[in-house]
């Protein structure tokens, strides 16, 4: 039979899981497998796996971390989701308003160019009535 472990490693091992579980690990890589449980506890790998209590803790939380995580995870995907869906709903609505007024602008742009050839007609026709060889070249209407 493997003799049992002090209340000291047991605490250590129980605050390295403690770490492990919540992301704050000082001593490894916070993955959580026993060889950084024991890592992080400070005890030896053998010394751990004699933790038998605690390591079955350690298996269960790992397990509902993972199931949990999973289950996080699934819910962030969605809310991530949800919140590109409502920021490609707003950048529609940012593009459709600019298209409008870019359509605006070429109207005005079009009407002022018009303006501007009647405005060129008007000054064209008064310089040929005071004297037609003033204007030697006549653009095509």
């Amino acid at each position: 039979m493997t003799p049992p472990i002090s209340q000291k490693t047991e605490g250590a091992l129980r605050s390295a899981m403690k770490r492990l579980l919540e992301g704050t690990s000082v001593h490894t890589d916070g993955r959580l497998t026993i060889a950084n449980l024991a890592r992080e506890a400070g005890v030896s790998r053998a010394t751990a796996n004699r933790a038998t209590v605690v390591l079955g803790e350690f298996r269960a939380a790992e397990a509902r971390f993972r199931s949990g995580s999973v289950a996080g995870l699934k819910a962030r995907i969605r809310k991530l989701e949800a919140e590109l869906r409502a920021a490609r709903g707003g950048e529609l609505a940012e593009l459709r308003v600019t298209v409008k007024t870019l359509a605006q602008h070429i109207q005005i742009l079009a009407l002022e160019g018009e303006e501007q050839r009647r405005v060129i007609a008007v000054l064209e026709e008064q310089i040929a009535r005071a004297d037609p060889k003033v204007l030697p070249f006549r653009p095509p209407s």
